[in-house]
């Protein structure tokens, strides 16, 4: 139990760390960008995995239910199994149903501090930053998108002392020359 006695009652610290690969994922939106892409997109839908800092990401037009849903159930559960844990933004309303469906326990970042789910942020940031270095024009963001992803995932992350690439696949990626 823990509680800041000026600012809140006490309520249960639950810990965020996961148990093994693919336990436990962490989802946030990046947008909206000021400069859709030639597609129309201005919405980059981000989840990370906790234990091997493993990135997924999409770009969408908008972020509706049935978007992060299908994200969620082709990119995450179809390809790494159901995971124990889906931690969000207070976002739980886009979702409900797989929550349900799969006995996916959900967990909120609080709303008025997001950094607290500082892994999510953390490679917002940095895709961010990826992206940004690989733009020439801002409506081209979106081909770029590729690129950035693999540039994360084959940086070492301080947290693990290895590359999520690494971690995920139990061996170095061969990059271009």
């Amino acid at each position: 139990m823990h509680g800041d006695v000026i600012r809140a009652p006490p309520t249960e610290l639950h810990s965020m760390a996961a148990s093994w690969p693919c336990s436990m994922w962490g989802m946030d939106v990046i947008g909206a960008s000021d400069s859709p892409d030639s597609n129309g997109h201005q919405f980059i839908l981000v989840a990370i995995e906790y234990f091997t800092k493993w990135v997924k990401i999409a770009s969408y037009k908008h972020v509706t239910k049935k978007v992060v849903s299908d994200f969620l159930r082709n990119n995450i559960i179809c390809r790494f199994g159901v995971p124990e844990t889906l931690i969000t933004d207070n976002t739980k309303n886009l979702i409900d149903g797989l929550y349900e469906q799969f006995k996916i326990r959900h967990r909120n970042s609080a709303i008025y501090r997001p950094q607290m789910n500082g892994v999510v942020e953390t490679a917002n940031k940095n895709l961010k930053k990826n992206i940004h270095k690989m733009t020439e024009a801002h409506w081209d963001w979106h081909e770029k998108l590729p690129y950035a992803l693999m540039a994360y995932r084959t940086t070492v992350r301080t947290s693990t002392g290895a590359t999520p690439y690494s971690l995920m696949h139990g061996m170095e990626v061969v990059l271009p020359a």
